[in-house]
């Protein structure tokens, strides 16, 4: 008898580990619909996922504690931070309430440059990849905007090299710099996903969003959806992106609440990120 309850003793403490090792929650809005691509981490780590389609989301990582504070985190939703628990109720964010800009309207004449910033290539000799396999891991590339210039954003392009899934989705962000730190929070008003099926040059238009910058700026590539097929090996599961030598440094980063990284790769290789862009004078 007493071994049957030390039995069953230990297959009661198996199953609380693993409920928190592998915790199961839903994202929804006010109205209880689940919310797309919602950034999840584990507050004051660099484990993170990003939410389904449908709003779910699952951490299976033995590293989650009990007192861990999860954050939540979406362009068009309020933060929210909640501590861990054995079972989630749905996970309600609120809606953001953006107040309405002050759009100032110039009869003054400027003369635009269209130009391509960043870097063109669509090699498949020169390689840069993701660096952490946890979904809402970002790569992305500093763009220097010219003194006295501003640079008004109509697309984004990059090469997929190597696909090792069936199909992979993306986010492209826009960040500021300040002080010579990159902002944690994205200045883009509109999620801009693109999701993709097979290797080549992927492009985003941007032009209706009015994205200007008049000083140097980060274009990221973050990575939300994964696919698996099941006729590729493991080993060859990576996603690489084309890149060029002596077009770094590239940075990086596991989530969206942990800081930027700066990567000085062999030969100064960055990520191969391009950008069509429309250029004035102040």
């Amino acid at each position: 008898m007493k071994y049957y309850s030390k039995l069953l003793l230990f297959a009661c403490l198996f199953f609380v580990s693993n409920s928190y090792s592998q915790l199961k929650g839903k994202c929804v809005d006010e109205f209880g619909n689940g919310i797309p691509y919602v950034n999840i981490s584990i507050k004051g780590t660099s484990i993170g996922t990003v939410s389904t389609m449908k709003g779910l989301f699952s951490f299976e990582n033995s590293l989650l504690k009990e007192n861990d504070s999860l954050i939540f985190s979406h362009l068009n939703f309020e933060k929210k931070i909640i501590k861990n628990q054995l079972e989630l109720n749905p996970i309600q964010l609120i809606s953001k309430i953006e107040s309405l800009e002050e759009v100032m309207v110039s009869n003054e004449k400027r003369r635009f440059k269209e130009k391509i910033v960043g870097s063109k290539t669509e090699t498949k000799m020169i390689l840069v990849n993701f660096l952490s396999e946890s979904l809402g891991t970002e790569i992305g590339k500093k763009i220097e905007v010219k003194k006295n210039k501003t640079y008004d954003i109509k697309n984004v392009k990059f090469n997929i090299a190597e696909l090792g899934y069936k199909s992979a989705t993306f986010r492209v962000n826009f960040y500021t710099i300040k002080d010579d730190q990159i902002d944690f929070v994205k200045i883009n008003e509109v999620d801009n996903i693109v999701e993709i099926s097979e290797t080549g040059l992927v492009k985003i238009d941007v032009s209706n969003q009015y994205l200007s910058f008049e000083n140097d700026f980060i274009v990221s590539i973050e990575c939300i959806h994964l696919e698996n097929d099941v006729n590729i090996e493991e080993e060859n599961k990576r996603i690489r992106f084309s890149s060029k030598l002596f077009s770094g440094p590239f940075i990086w980063r596991n989530n969206v609440d942990v800081e930027w990284n700066e990567r000085r790769a062999k030969y100064n290789v960055g990520i191969g990120i391009h950008l069509k862009v429309e250029e004035y004078s102040k």
